[in-house]
């Protein structure tokens, strides 16, 4: 299995449940072309600061697996590299994880995070 795709089902095991109640109480976020996704992978890429929290997330969530237990003690962990990324970066994340395998959307995530995965080497 990929980084990237065991970074996914990571990802989808530790939503802390503080999201999941925001997510209920805010506006539903436009979504994202594959322009937008790959441009918000972008710019997390070239921020340093960025590249930093997301490759502590990414060493984070290879590191729980999809162990239950482990995610949901690295959730906050977690959640606080996302605020650190920002709301377009989860927002970009989320609508990758969405989009349906081989569309514009879903290549765009892969070529975003490739590319993020390749700056924390």
């Amino acid at each position: 299995m990929s980084k990237l795709y065991a970074a996914v089902i990571a990802a989808l095991l530790i939503v802390p449940a503080a999201h999941a109640q925001e997510a209920k109480n805010a506006p539903a976020p436009a979504k994202m072309s594959a322009a937008d996704i790959k441009s918000t992978l972008d710019a997390a890429a070239a921020d340093p600061a960025k590249v930093k929290a997301y490759c502590a997330m990414s060493k984070k969530m290879d590191e729980v697996g999809d162990d239950q237990k482990k995610a949901e003690a690295a959730g906050d962990e977690i959640d606080g590299y996302f605020k650190v990324l920002g709301d377009d970066f989860e927002n970009a994340w989320d609508a990758g994880q969405d989009a349906a395998d081989e569309t514009p959307e879903a290549k765009a995530m892969d070529e975003g995070m490739t590319a993020l995965d390749a700056k924390c080497k």
